[in-house]
């Protein structure tokens, strides 16, 4: 279904909802179409195509809310739905918080957001898995001690609009593209504490355009380079050193921090960064953005899930904290603005630093150069961050030896203040994107 399709049909349900007797109505329908394959050892492990359509309505009378949703487009199915709806909601408390945006915040930005990619909706499924192939070829080939985990191509097409009973009715198309591969090798290297064990890593690409997805020969080469160099992993000291957060462990941070300015964690008053707006929460270095207008980057959007035109929030600015992420609900339980964020974040973001990442590995005699994380340690409610790690140790400013098997701790606050450095570059692979960043010190701990 295109667009203008299912534009209409959310129209209508409008139409419909108000007649049945709904005060406020939101409706929101999809269609979907995903494609995945799997290759491991040049067999078809996996392969999965598949259609689907959703619809979603939110009625309100006197402040009492009540949802429905199905897979069933129908007319027939959408009535029932909305009888259902209004009946529901008069057994429902009463919330005097909920309603929809004021009008004069609703829109969809004229700008063009390269979302949809026609030649990734004609790629053939032939491609697909030979591109797949290819990916896991290349990496096999590189070096003989690679055991294939699986190389993957994915793909969707979606289709979606937005519509309710304050005139508003938008809908946009949107497609992406990701390969990825996994790698294994045994380790055999004399002298690490990890002799007889596999390591494994993973490298992928994605993308709305087919086209600008990363080259098959680099992402193999890559995930073979970050499974190679965990051999002989060894277990360091416990010591406090300084800490390199390269861009994947720097983007899991990230994440920690996006759900931490969320509006529902901010009036829950389960995030540490509650009522600290204004004050000084980071390093200057420190400037955190989310920004749904960027051109074809993943996060990139119209308008929110409540239809509130899209914009720019600075969130952190110079390590102060200007904004959370709002929905209108979340506003008026705040006694805000909306940012525009129902439905979560959009492109979020650390802008880039002035620092290549080689003059900041140089710039430690002793340190850890992070590049995994795991576990669940990372507590926004109480700010203490504790997660096993992996990653390359660093002597006289060089990267000397793999280590594993560690726990990194510290609280965000602490780690947000020690940042000193920031690398000069940004990966745009997911709606969330850090540079590297340099912590003054971080306590690990090992044997």
């Amino acid at each position: 279904m295109n667009p203008e399709e299912i534009k209409k049909i959310a129209a209508s349900t409008v139409r419909i909802a108000l007649d049945e007797g709904a005060e406020t109505v939101e409706v929101s329908v999809l269609s979907d179409n995903q494609f995945g394959v799997t290759i491991r050892n040049d067999n078809i492990e996996n392969l999965t195509e598949s259609g689907s359509n959703a619809i979603g309505i939110t009625i309100s009378r006197d402040k009492r809310k009540s949802s429905a949703t199905s897979s069933d487009l129908s007319e027939s199915s959408i009535r029932r739905l909305i009888h259902e709806a209004v009946e529901l909601s008069s057994v429902m408390d009463r919330d005097e918080y909920f309603g929809l945006p004021d009008k004069d915040e609703l829109g969809s930005t004229s700008e063009d957001l390269g979302l949809f990619d026609f030649e990734s909706a004609e790629i053939s499924t032939e491609k697909k898995i030979s591109i797949a192939r290819d990916l896991e070829r290349i990496a096999l080939k590189s070096d003989s001690r690679i055991i294939s985990d699986g190389a993957s191509f994915s793909s969707g097409l979606f289709a979606s609009a937005y519509a309710n009973s304050l005139g508003f009715c938008e809908g946009y198309r949107q497609t992406h593209n990701s390969i990825d591969i996994s790698c294994a090798v045994e380790d055999f290297q004399d002298g690490g504490e990890n002799t007889g064990k596999k390591q494994s890593s993973y490298w992928f690409s994605t993308s709305t355009s087919f086209r600008d997805l990363d080259p098959v020969e680099s992402v193999a080469s890559t995930a073979v380079e970050r499974t190679l160099r965990k051999l002989g992993a060894v277990k360091p000291d416990t010591c406090e050193v300084p800490v390199i957060f390269d861009e994947v462990t720097a983007r899991g941070f990230l994440g920690s921090i996006a759900s931490a300015v969320n509006g529902g964690n901010i009036y829950k008053r389960t995030s540490f960064l509650a009522d600290m707006t204004g004050m000084q929460i980071s390093s200057p270095l420190v400037t955190i953005i989310d920004d749904p207008l960027i051109p074809g980057n993943p996060g990139s959007r119209p308008y929110d899930s409540e239809g509130v035109r899209s914009k720019k929030t600075t969130v952190v600015e110079n390590g102060i904290l200007r904004s959370f992420l709002l929905s209108s609900y979340q506003a008026r339980k705040l006694s805000l603005k909306t940012t525009g964020n129902a439905g979560g974040i959009s492109n979020f973001f650390m802008k880039k630093g002035s620092s290549s990442i080689d003059d900041i590995i140089s710039s430690i005699d002793n340190g850890l150069f992070l590049t995994s994380l795991s576990g669940p340690g990372a507590n926004i409610s109480s700010g203490d961050f504790s997660q096993g790690g992996q990653g390359i140790w660093i002597i006289d400013g060089k990267l000397a030896f793999p280590v594993s098997e560690f726990t990194i701790a510290g609280t965000f606050s602490q780690m947000l203040s020690g940042i000193v450095m920031v690398a000069d570059t940004l990966d745009w692979r997911t709606s969330i994107a850090s540079p590297a960043f340099k912590i003054e010190g971080m306590t690990i701990s090992g044997k």
